[in-house]
């Protein structure tokens, strides 16, 4: 009786990353922070390789007319099929009692499913097609990220959570520039540029999988499956866990103003700085390659001296107000050096907003012990949600403004995304348990 509520006190004072390292005997060093960044990499190079260029070009072959709202349709289906498997299928994650553990076998058939969608994308020839192939990609390669991300707050000391994160912020770009740089070998006629950057990815994933240690836990441990669990796994009560909320609805505006550069960058580049979807390719790897470049300069400093100081909360507002001047200086950006200038700013921005963002919300995640991958998936919705406001809100914020006959404001939308950043700063700044 005694050793039974000396075993439960233990538990209780017993922090995730500790008992996953009792239990697997897997201490979380160098090489493990390794193979877990490249497996985020991996990820990234085959989901939003499409994302930021191929899909667009895609798109605009199929429907050089009317490919702006072309796109708002594929961009909208998508995001909203990784609305729902985020935190759906971190809950399911969070509940497995596999054999093969809670997160690898999700990890597995997302990025195998996805790499599946995506090889589609590069046959598909109309964009009906094109829309079915994008919401599944995004459907297997969130279940995947779910999996992915809750190994942060469920393995990660707390000690090393910002130096974490700030790996963790450039691994989108990574994923991005590497695989505009495969692009630009395999070029943009074929199917190609779609399925080598998925065979790249998966790659990338396999040391990872292959050596990640779990213990497969009991029915007991875990909560049931049942519809309202999975409803539930889209919402944590942000008058409960205010600061979660809060930290919530700041990155959500952040990320929304983001995306209106990301996703239209191809098309401001081709209808406001007169560019062709022919010779915007060496351009946007500029673009890229100077992102990436300016999230590692920020990010991974970032994640450490949030680390050294114990301080999260003004890495992110300070961030929010980089995004505010990046959007003001491509909002005004007449050449292309005037938009490079602004990706740069944007870069730093997004490296420091990332670098400490994960660190912070680990630390006011609501049942991190039990429900790591849900409370992750629910935080990731403020990322998702903005790939859908953000091509809905452009067609109608590009039209303020515009001259009759152009392809539309690209000053009225830029502008409006550093309103949206300026927000988010606002918001973060509320948050109070956190310093």
């Amino acid at each position: 009786m005694l050793q039974n509520i000396a075993d439960k006190r233990d538990a209780l004072i017993e922090s995730p990353a500790d008992r996953a390292i009792r239990l697997t005997g897997q201490k979380i060093g160098g090489w493990f922070i390794v193979r877990y960044i490249a497996a985020l990499i991996g990820i990234w190079v085959a989901l939003l390789t499409p994302a930021s260029v191929t899909l667009a070009l895609r798109v605009g072959q199929i429907d050089p007319d009317g490919k702006a709202t072309s796109l708002a349709l594929v961009v909208s289906a998508g995001a909203a099929a990784a609305l729902f498997a985020n935190p759906i299928f971190g809950a399911l994650s969070d509940r497995s009692t596999s054999r093969f553990g809670q997160r690898r076998p999700f990890i597995v058939a997302g990025v195998l499913v996805g790499s599946l969608a995506v090889f589609a994308l590069g046959f598909a020839s109309n964009i009906a097609l094109v829309t079915v192939a994008w919401g599944a990609a995004q459907l297997a390669f969130n279940a995947a990220v779910a999996a992915t991300i809750a190994i942060l707050p469920e393995r990660v000391p707390t000690a090393l959570r910002g130096r974490v994160s700030g790996f963790m912020g450039m691994t989108t770009q990574a994923g991005v520039v590497g695989g505009v740089f495969l692009i630009q070998l395999v070029g943009t006629d074929g199917a190609g540029m779609f399925v080598w950057p998925a065979v790249l990815g998966v790659a990338l994933m396999l040391p990872l999988i292959l050596t990640l240690k779990e213990v497969p836990k009991s029915r007991s441990e875990v909560d049931t499956i049942s519809a309202r669990a999975l409803i539930g796994a889209l919402w944590v009560n942000p008058f409960k866990h205010r600061d979660f909320g809060l930290a919530w609805i700041g990155r959500c505006f952040v990320w929304t103003s983001l995306y209106l550069l990301t996703t239209y960058k191809t098309y401001f580049l081709i209808d406001h700085l007169g560019y062709t979807t022919k010779t915007v390719a060496p351009i946007l790897t500029a673009a890229m390659f100077i992102l990436a470049i300016c999230i590692a300069v920020s990010s991974i400093p970032g994640g450490w001296l949030s680390d050294r100081i114990g301080r999260r909360k003004i890495f992110v507002v300070a961030a929010s107000l980089l995004f505010v001047i990046a959007m003001l200086v491509v909002a005004f950006a007449t050449i292309v050096e005037h938009f490079l200038i602004g990706i740069g700013i944007a870069g730093i921005a997004n490296g420091l907003y990332l670098g400490v963002d994960y660190a912070l919300v680990a630390q006011v995640l609501p049942d991190s012990s039990s429900e790591a991958a849900k409370g992750m998936g629910v935080f990731n919705l403020s990322a998702t949600i903005p790939q859908t406001l953000a091509p809905l809100l452009a067609p109608v914020i590009l039209t303020v403004g515009a001259a009759p006959g152009s392809a539309g404001n690209y000053t009225s939308l830029y502008l409006s995304a550093a309103v949206l950043a300026l927000i988010g700063a606002g918001i973060t700044q509320l948050i109070r348990g956190v310093r």
